[in-house]
């Protein structure tokens, strides 16, 4: 690959934004190859952004759905598929291998999101952009790359742009993702101090509009984000990551919060309401149902619709059935995703930023403040209620109210759905011995409907208690155990097609290619 595809004045092909895939046959993200035009080097700014947390510039969602809607969503217990998929072999069924599905997230990320920064990456060594729009597209870049890696495990990335671009284990990843985020939060907190008329990414940037304010505060909440994932792996890095983020200035304020959103002439639609609304392909999940249900949660009318059935109230279904009708199942009439196209699309709120702190204090590290779990923890419960319409008095309520996750039932007859109640942890702070599971379990209720970064907390914690898949329903061949659930994603069929012996070497990091093997920093044995 050449580093010469951005020269003065910006003349660039228009597929240069794909020119570097991660491997030289990867399947190419390509525009006109022959049209060449003046670009803005800046504007890759907002091609990240379209990609880097939720994927967006598909028109359909077809990428959402298959790497979103039918991964973290499921997974993490939000929502679950309304009608059948594949004759009923899908990744809810953990049919892994079955479907292109594990192709979307590494594709997005490699030939969209990255070439992307690539761009921006040799226009600031060219001296076309300045430091501060690259810290910004170095933020970016480590959202999406730690989604990937959380994905999937090793993923290619320190080669990005040449010819050599081998997998590196997670562990890596991570280590050179803190490295180069440090060095972004370092030129981030100079810039944030500075007065501008304009702010130089005002037109670009659908997140915050250019004010390096709050992405300095993004930095280092994603950096606190980062450090908690790995607390179990490596507790003294964890600890001072952590620290120092807090230390530099978090997220603490509904305004403070990431998302993604029309702003001037960038239209962003919410996918999640193509998926819910367009196609009927997802529903309110049996975990969401037990637990906002079982606690009488006020967010729930917020979240969810009515189900359109006899009686009403906000009704789930179990993810992982396979006797769905592939049109016209009953369970589209469940309650639906309460997003339209125009809802702004969840990055990151403030609310998850004092849940971490919460574990933080939890472990007695320094996370600021009187550092005491349960203040972080009820201030989490307060900025949720905040963020999604709600009084601080209705906050408090629900923080001291004893309600406990209710047993799931399949409104449409036991097809194998109902469950019991997942668990007993109640919403009152208590020094029980179950702190954590209510630290987590209300971080994942704030979350909603970021449904990755739920995922991968429910690896990391085993919280909250997330209902499985029918057993019986399980197509993994024995690789996934039920009740474990799915640990990771196989990776792309189109790299063992296109990249055979370097998918090969990265299945070798992690023992094997399948499901239910566990990334590096999800341990077993929890501390």
């Amino acid at each position: 690959m050449k580093k010469n595809i951005i020269r003065t004045g910006i003349l660039v092909a228009a597929s240069s934004v794909a020119l570097a895939s991660c491997t030289k046959n990867f399947e190419a993200y390509n525009t006109n190859p022959d049209a060449a035009q003046e670009i803005d080097s800046k504007s890759y700014i907002t091609t990240m952004e379209m990609d880097a947390v939720i994927p967006c510039s598909d028109v359909g969602a077809n990428e959402f759905q298959r790497a979103c809607s039918l991964m973290g969503d499921a997974f993490a217990g939000y929502m679950s598929p309304s009608q059948q998929f594949n004759a009923g072999s899908y990744t809810c069924t953990y049919a892994l291998n079955d479907t292109d599905y594990n192709n979307v997230p590494f594709s997005v990320a490699f030939t969209k999101v990255m070439p992307a920064w690539l761009n921006l990456k040799y226009a600031f060594e060219n001296g076309q952009i300045e430091e501060d729009v690259f810290a910004v597209a170095e933020v970016l870049k480590v959202m999406c790359l730690q989604r990937t890696t959380d994905i999937y495990g090793p993923i290619p990335v320190s080669g990005f742009g040449t010819d050599s671009n081998p997998y590196e284990a997670q562990d890596v990843v991570y280590e050179n993702l803190f490295n180069d985020l440090n060095e972004a939060i370092t030129v981030l907190g100079e810039y944030s101090q500075m007065e501008y008329d304009s702010y130089p990414l005002a037109k670009v940037d659908a997140v915050y509009s250019g004010d390096y304010r709050k992405w300095y505060k993004l930095a280092n909440s994603q950096k606190l984000r980062m450090a908690m994932r790995i607390r179990y792996v490596e507790p003294d890095l964890a600890q001072k990551y952590a620290e120092e983020a807090v230390a530099a200035g978090v997220m603490e304020t509904k305004d403070d919060g990431a998302t993604l959103k029309t702003t001037g002439s960038i239209a962003v639609q919410n996918p999640l309401e193509v998926v819910w609304s367009m196609y009927d392909d997802t529903r309110m999940g049996a975990t969401m149902d037990a637990y906002m249900n079982g606690f009488e949660d006020p967010r729930l009318p917020k979240y969810f619709s009515v189900a359109n059935i006899d009686g009403g109230g906000y009704h789930g279904v179990r993810s992982g059935l396979v006797d769905m009708e592939v049109e016209g199942d009953p369970t589209v009439d469940l309650s639906c995703p309460n997003v339209s196209a125009s809802s702004e699309v969840v990055w990151f709120r403030a609310s998850e930023v004092a849940f971490l702190r919460a574990e933080g204090a939890l472990l007695n590290w320094n996370m600021g403040g009187d550092n005491s779990a349960e203040t972080f923890y009820k201030k989490g419960i307060e900025l949720s209620f905040e963020e999604n319409g709600l009084s601080a008095g209705e906050a408090q309520t629900y923080a001291a109210s004893d309600g406990v996750p209710a047993q799931f039932t399949d409104v449409f007859g036991n097809r194998g759905g109902n469950y019991a109640a997942p668990s007993d942890v109640g919403i009152a702070w208590a020094s029980d011995g179950n702190e954590l599971e209510r630290i987590i379990t209300q971080k994942w209720i704030a979350m909603f409907p970021n449904g990755q970064e739920a995922w991968s907390e429910f690896r990391r914690t085993g919280f909250p208690k997330v209902i499985p898949i029918p057993d019986g329903n399980n197509k993994s061949n024995g690789t996934i155990d039920t009740d474990i659930q799915v640990r990771r994603m196989t990776f792309p069929r189109s790299e063992y097609s296109n990249n055979k012996a370097a998918v090969d070497a990265a299945a070798a990091l992690i023992g094997a290619d399948n499901g239910g093997v566990r990334l590096w920093w999800d341990v077993e044995n929890k501390q």
